[in-house]
């Protein structure tokens, strides 16, 4: 039987409208990293790409808390070698192709006469390979000068993250898993305060293990309370259950483009909450609303990460070609175009890194479930 919500796939458990979650957050990530300003519309949409960041991290919150709830609750315990192996098939594999391209990138970029920019630091190619980039960048204060080490702070802090939640749940019980969330919430405020005053970046996982925490609420909600959940879902009026939807998108957009006092302390509170509830609205079997699987977005959204992985070599790319060409970033139907085959661009190449590269791997991972 296939449940509304949740659909069976491969004999692995499969949430509607996540992929669509993805590649919406995704689209905002690739609109940060545009370099063209002075649109007033498009810049307030541009604005915030952490808040797409601390997105994905709260669904991975989810996602990994459901996956090792659900294992202890069916089985007792959990097979935390198989768990590992399994996040190491979703990552590894497209991360260190990245990797490798990053690390020869300027000998490509010679072959075809493009200068590459000296902006940024140069790699420390070890601390890279041991997903420690995170750490450079709050080091230096900078970001690395080749694509697409800039956006891999963020599966840093993923892999962290994995690497300490796993070995948490597997000691912590069920029935104690909130006070995890409770302690990695306050953790979490503590090392931003600390973090704040010594005037370094929120680049790790001890300023970002809150957004994680926030997005296990709905999965321990679902593992332990769902019969209570789906008559509370059901007894919400049409109103209410729009008003959070819109109310959690409008957060995301909106407060990044606000001025607030103490903003890099408050915003994560309230950008976890939003997540949250956005996350929550989509997983029980009365769900708020749905995006099918047959959507273009959900579509889409299957190859996030490699849209994620690859848009900014694409972006850094036409935006030489444009350079290159003399044609400047400034009519709105230039940048109209601009974006377009930066976003073609990206959709391509994040296609065939998942057929090329990351689907072989992801078929190896049913050996492990």
């Amino acid at each position: 039987m296939i449940l509304n919500i949740i659909l069976m796939k491969n004999n692995r458990t499969y949430f509607q409208t996540f992929d669509a979650l993805r590649f919406f957050a995704f689209v905002k990530v690739f609109l940060f990293h545009i370099p063209i300003w002075g649109f007033p519309v498009f810049d307030f949409i541009k604005e915030g790409g952490g808040a797409a960041v601390s997105f994905f991290f709260s669904l991975s919150g989810f996602l990994i808390t459901y996956i090792i709830l659900e294992e202890k609750k069916r089985t007792g315990t959990l097979d935390l070698k198989a768990f590992y192996v399994r996040r190491i098939l979703r990552i590894w594999p497209l991360y260190y192709v990245m990797l490798v391209f990053a690390f020869i990138t300027p000998f490509i970029l010679s072959l075809i006469s493009i200068t590459a920019s000296g902006d940024g630091y140069t790699p420390n190619w070890l601390m890279s390979a041991f997903f420690l980039e995170n750490y450079k960048m709050i080091a230096t204060d900078g970001f690395p000068n080749v694509s697409p080490l800039g956006v891999m702070w963020s599966l840093c802090v993923e892999e962290h993250f994995y690497l300490i939640w796993g070995l948490v749940l597997y000691v912590v019980s069920i029935r104690n898993i909130h006070w995890l969330v409770v302690g990695s919430i306050i953790f979490a405020n503590i090392a931003r305060g600390v973090f704040y005053m010594q005037g370094w970046s929120f680049l790790d996982v001890c300023t970002n293990i809150d957004y994680f925490a926030y997005g296990a609420v709905p999965a321990i909600l679902l593992i332990l309370y769902k019969e209570r959940m789906e008559l509370f879902t059901e007894t919400l009026a049409s109103g209410v259950k729009i008003s959070i939807i819109i109310i959690s998108a409008l957060i995301v957009l909106t407060l990044p483009n606000l001025a607030l006092p103490f903003k890099l302390l408050i915003e994560p509170t309230i950008l976890g909450f939003a997540h949250l509830l956005i996350i929550a609205a989509v997983v029980f079997e009365k769900k708020l609303f749905t995006i099918p699987q047959k959507n273009i977005l959900s579509r889409l959204g299957i190859y996030s990460y490699g849209f994620y992985l690859t848009h900014t070599i694409v972006i850094n790319l036409f935006v030489k070609i444009f350079d290159k060409k003399h044609i400047p970033l400034e009519s709105p139907l230039v940048v109209l175009v601009f974006v377009g085959v930066c976003l073609g661009g990206t959709i391509a190449a994040g296609m065939c890194s998942y057929y090329v590269i990351e689907k072989p791997f992801l078929t190896l991972k049913k050996r492990f479930s």
